[in-house]
């Protein structure tokens, strides 16, 4: 069982914040205040909010009202979103949202697209009524370290606002504490994309140490530690990460590409005390380990893979039960009779699509190749082909038809994700600390990221051999897969693929290299399942490539009518239609 430094989820860290994220006229909290600000407790709440859904775990009082606690917590509902509409695989379950999301037909009434929204700004909330109390007393040196940390997991919150909306609200906490000492409703402004772009880099940029002023909202010029303090916890190389990740997708976001800046924040990246994991294993019974799948196994915070993770989400199958983190991955990707996987919860609901097999290997030869997860991998030559196809004594039989199937056999499975820990004697040992809870932490950013973003940065620059050298080098090495024959954009897009499948940033990736939506995708002739025959596919406009803000935002925030639909060219402000 894991050891951690008070990951607990306290119901105090909630003082005085509302649940539902439309009600930001909240009564101001400080240090002078009845209810108390409770620092420690609230910082520990904020990182806990990547991992649970609540004050309890796995359900029972939710952060955000109104929603399924078991779907809205921030990696389930961020991989959904990014997952879904895209060649990666197909839902078999009809959840609300599910439907319009593997079709891409949702709207601004969508469950999922709700959610999203919704605890992506709760979490803002939180994390700026931290940094207003925490920036009063700057002679705390622990408290201005926490204030570092808390800032970069708003603007991880803001990247992903600006990466999966068009338009995002812009929480301002002192202008809000200021308004409601006046007895005003505060309603947050919406920044465009280049302007949130724009503080996003400025405020990154600061924790990583330059001298430029985070926008002027906050001057004590914070930085993040050159060293993680605690397994859990973030320091400057993943912000450098994230600002590579911003500068990757800047043409995306703004209109103008920035290869070198992209190239350079990478290189920061490298140069950190992060490494590609490595180190194979073979468990006793002879299933072998490859150091790409120990990245996701159940002890991947000590069996060595965590040198590689630049922000792992902690998960304990004992303290942290959600049905939103890495138990929700390795449940969606199993059945009863297959593999043991280390736990028992088995969902069924998830398997990977014909597109995505055939990243790896030949569609002629994949018909006859029946491997489980762990043979799959050495039979397709690519240690990233973690695939069941076939299970000894298991009479279901997978298929590659495809298709909008609610049929889990219709294609391979694709259990990625195990509770197997890599110390385990045979797969059948249940290792962890809980039977039916994975303790599996997720490797939520990850050094490989800087390695493809250098590499496709000097792609884009026109070093197309410098590109090809690096991803052989790195992360194709490491998969022990053979160098590329040459690269291409579609080539490298692939790479993307095949390094980070089934991790929540699919989309992200389609949409930079011009394949998600818009006409540009209508030319490669991307026709996934479930997108075929659906009546979206024939436009493909360019407003699926990002999220509607949800219809009752557009009409209870009076900034939107002002500032989005009275600007923008668009229908409905963002592309989406509303009733007003």
């Amino acid at each position: 069982m894991k050891r951690f430094w008070n990951y607990v989820v306290l119901a105090v860290v909630a003082l005085g914040m509302a649940s539902c994220v439309q009600d930001l006229n909240t009564t101001p909290i400080d240090k002078h205040s009845t209810t108390g600000f409770n620092q420690d407790a609230l910082f520990t709440k904020i990182y806990a909010t990547l991992a649970t859904t609540g004050q309890q775990g796995p359900a029972g009082s939710a952060d955000v009202a109104g929603a399924d606690e078991g779907v809205s917590g921030f990696y389930r509902v961020m991989w959904e979103l990014n997952e879904f509409p895209t060649d990666e695989g197909w839902w078999i379950w009809g959840d609300p949202g599910v439907g319009e999301a593997r079709t891409m037909e949702w709207n601004g009434d969508n469950a999922l697209v709700k959610m999203l929204y919704d605890r992506f700004i709760i979490v803002i909330m939180y994390c700026n009524h931290f940094i207003y109390n925490a920036a009063l007393d700057v002679s705390d040196a622990k408290g201005q370290q926490q204030l570092a940390e808390v800032r970069f997991i708003r603007a991880l919150n803001y990247w992903y606002m600006l990466d999966m909306f068009k338009y995002s609200p812009y929480l301002d906490e002192q202008k809000k504490q200021e308004m409601t000492l006046k007895g005003q409703t505060y309603y947050p402004e919406f920044k465009s994309r280049p302007e949130l772009y724009d503080w996003l880099q400025r405020e990154l940029r600061v924790l990583v140490g330059d001298t430029i002023d985070a926008a002027g909202e906050y001057p004590a010029q914070v930085e993040l530690p050159d060293n993680r303090l605690q397994l859990y916890r973030i320091d400057k190389t993943a912000a450098w990460l994230l600002l590579a990740r911003l500068y990757l997708n800047a043409e995306v976001y703004t209109g103008t590409p920035q290869w070198e800046k992209a190239k350079d924040a990478a290189d920061h990246a490298i140069s950190g005390p992060y490494s590609l994991y490595t180190q194979e294993k073979m468990c006793p019974d002879g299933t072998r380990f490859s150091a790409y799948q120990q990245l996701f196994m159940g002890d991947n915070d000590v069996n060595g893979a965590q040198k590689e993770a630049v922000l792992l989400i902690y998960q304990d199958g004992n303290y942290c039960q959600s049905y939103c983190g890495s138990p929700f991955v390795i449940a969606s990707n199993r059945d009863v009779g297959m593999t043991p996987w280390g736990c028992s919860m088995s969902w069924k609901c998830f398997r990977s699509s014909p597109e995505l097999v055939y990243k790896f290997v030949n569609p002629n030869a994949a018909e006859s190749m029946k491997f489980n997860e762990y043979e799959m991998p050495i039979q397709a030559g690519d240690d990233r082909a973690i695939f069941c196809s076939y299970v000894e004594g298991n009479t279901y039989k997978w298929k590659l038809t495809g298709g909008a199937s609610s049929d889990f056999y219709a294609c391979w499975a694709c259990p990625k994700f195990t509770a197997v820990y890599s110390t385990a004697d045979s797969l059948g040992q249940v290792s962890g600390s809980h039977s039916e809870w994975a303790d599996t932490d997720i490797p939520f950013m990850r050094i490989a990221e800087a390695y493809l973003t250098k590499a496709e940065a000097m792609f884009r620059l026109g070093d197309v051999n410098g590109a090809k050298t690096l991803i052989d080098n790195s992360i194709r090495a490491r998969a022990k897969a053979v160098p590329l024959d040459n690269l291409t954009e579609a080539k490298l897009c692939d790479e993307w693929c095949r390094e980070f499948w089934g991790e929540g940033r699919r989309r992200t990736d389609l949409i930079r290299f011009n394949r998600f939506a818009g006409p540009q995708a209508d030319e490669h002739s991307y026709q996934w399942e479930g997108r075929a025959g659906s009546a979206t596919y024939k436009s493909m406009e360019e407003k699926w490539n990002w999220f509607p803000i949800p219809s009752d935002d557009k009409r209870v925030n009076p900034n939107f009518k002002t500032q989005v639909l009275a600007t923008s060219e668009l229908e409905g402000g963002d592309g989406y239609t509303y009733v007003q």
